[in-house]
C-alpha cells in the first residue's frame, strides 16, 4: 500500500517534469517582442483604434508639441492634467503592444506613456516622439 502511493507521487511528478519541458506555447507578445518601437505602435493601432477622448489627447500632443500636461489637458477642452490620465489609459489599454516584456523592459520607462511621447524633465513639457509621429497621425487620421 505505501508503495502504491509512493509511486504515484512519483509518476505524478514525472509528468509535471515532461510538462515543463515541453516547449510552451507562444503568448502573444512573443511575436511582438522583436518588432520596432515603430511597428508596434502600429500594430496597437491596427488592432485598437483610437476612441474620442484618445484621438483628442493625441491631436493634442501633435498639435502642441513641447507643452506642459496642463497646457494640453487645456488644448482638449479639459481641467488639471487629465490630458496625462488619458495618455496614461490609452498606453495601458495597449501594453501588450507597447512593451511586450513588460513596462520594466523598456529602458525609457520613466513615464508610462514613453512609448508614444517624450518628457523634458527640466521644462515639464511632452512631445511626440520622433519615431511614432507618423503612425500617430496615421491613428488620428483614421479615428476622425
Amino acid at each position: 500500500m505505501v508503495f502504491s502511493l509512493f509511486k504515484s507521487k512519483e509518476s505524478a511528478f514525472d509528468e509535471d517534469l515532461v510538462r515543463q519541458s515541453q516547449p510552451r506555447k507562444p503568448n502573444v507578445a512573443s511575436d511582438i517582442v522583436n518588432l520596432t518601437r515603430k511597428e508596434r505602435v502600429k500594430r496597437a493601432f491596427d488592432e485598437m483604434p483610437l476612441d474620442a477622448r484618445e484621438t483628442e489627447a493625441v491631436c493634442a500632443l501633435l498639435d502642441q508639441p513641447g507643452s506642459t500636461c496642463v497646457e494640453l489637458s487645456r488644448a482638449c477642452g479639459w481641467m488639471d492634467t487629465r490630458w496625462r490620465m488619458q495618455m496614461l489609459m490609452l498606453c495601458q489599454r495597449r501594453r501588450k503592444y507597447l512593451w511586450p516584456e513588460g513596462v520594466t523592459a523598456d529602458v525609457s520607462n520613466g513615464l508610462i506613456i514613453s512609448a508614444l511621447a517624450e518628457y523634458d524633465t527640466y521644462a515639464g513639457t511632452f512631445s511626440p516622439r520622433k519615431d511614432v509621429k507618423k503612425r500617430l497621425r496615421k491613428a488620428v487620421q483614421a479615428a476622425l
